[in-house]
């Protein structure tokens, strides 16, 4: 049953989201719960055990391509909303909880911290340059360089602030180090209740008739947003080395979609916002399938080891 704590989580996130639109009004608090579950991973992060390899380069390749890629296909099916919701949702880099998962089910955690690394770093430094050029950045002159500037701006605040601020605090306090366990749970519920307001946001915005939202995007949204996970995962299966298959999977396949929801709420709409929100759906439903999978095998493995010993 513990497996089935996140979607059932999220489940009630979007919920709740749907019925209380009015809960819209606490859109700020985003990029801050941003911030906290940023801080609280790098927080915990043993950096010196990190070994990149190539499929970490190709991951992150595929991570921007996938993106640009879907963004660009929409825009020739003169698809704005979508192909904008398919940036931010592709474009998202691993999530902070692949670790975690990549633990639970007995996979070389260290390849995934490393991905996760590279993957927030080259986004991060990727972003304020793919952003104007794919989504269009509304600024002052329009021109490229203010845009630029601009997001640039913005992920310093939300991604580099708090990982600068993580690694500093673990120089003076050493101790720190462990708060990433001690209030996992507090992390936990950080995120439940960012999905509810971004839920919140989504809903207000799809009620709204001014905006004149049809019950067909919404659908349009969650294949995109299905779409782009098992393209993610599939592709990363393939990426990995020959003893990485699974790691590699984890690490394109499962994203930090927070991190770009409240990108394209800045940006775009929330209901482009729904791209990304509806992807944490998906990869945590996969993530519980492999959760329940692991737990059997973990089972079977021993009920055949005490059967073992019995004989």
């Amino acid at each position: 049953m513990s497996t089935m704590i996140r979607p059932l989580a999220l489940m009630c996130a979007f919920i709740v989201g749907w019925f209380f639109p009015q809960g819209s009004s606490f859109l700020w608090t985003i990029p801050w719960f941003v911030r906290y579950m940023i801080f609280m991973t790098f927080l915990g992060l043993n950096v010196h055990k990190m070994k990149l390899r190539r499929s970490h380069f190709a991951i992150l390749f595929f991570n921007i391509a996938i993106g640009m890629g879907a963004c660009e296909l929409f825009k020739y099916l003169d698809q704005p909303t979508l192909a904008a919701a398919a940036f931010f949702t592709g474009l998202a880099p691993t999530a902070t909880a692949a670790p975690a998962i990549a633990s639970f089910l007995r996979r070389e955690v260290e390849y995934v911290v490393t991905g996760m690394l590279l993957t927030t770093g080259g986004i991060a430094i990727a972003l304020p340059a793919l952003l104007p050029i794919s989504v269009g950045v509304e600024t002052g002159d329009g021109s490229f360089r203010t845009a630029f500037m601009h997001v640039a701006l913005r992920v310093l605040s939300t991604i580099v602030a708090p990982i600068a601020v993580a690694r500093l605090l673990r120089l003076i306090y050493s101790n720190a180090a462990t708060w990433t366990k001690k209030y996992k749970s507090a992390t936990f519920y950080a995120w439940v209740l960012m999905v509810t307001v971004l839920s919140c946001g989504a809903s207000e915005f799809i009620h709204n008739p001014e905006n004149g939202v049809k019950t067909t995007i919404l659908l349009e949204m969650l294949a995109l947003s299905l779409g782009i996970c098992v393209c993610n995962f599939v592709l990363g299966y393939f990426l990995g080395e020959k003893h990485y298959r699974q790691e590699s999977s984890q690490t394109l396949g499962q994203k930090n979609t927070g991190l770009m929801v409240y990108f394209a709420m800045l940006y775009a709409n929330p209901l482009v916002a729904l791209g990304p929100t509806l992807y944490v759906l998906w990869h945590n439903s996969w993530n519980a399938l492999q959760l329940e999978w692991q737990a059997i095998k973990d089972a079977r493995l021993a009920h055949e080891e005490k059967e073992s010993h019995t004989k």
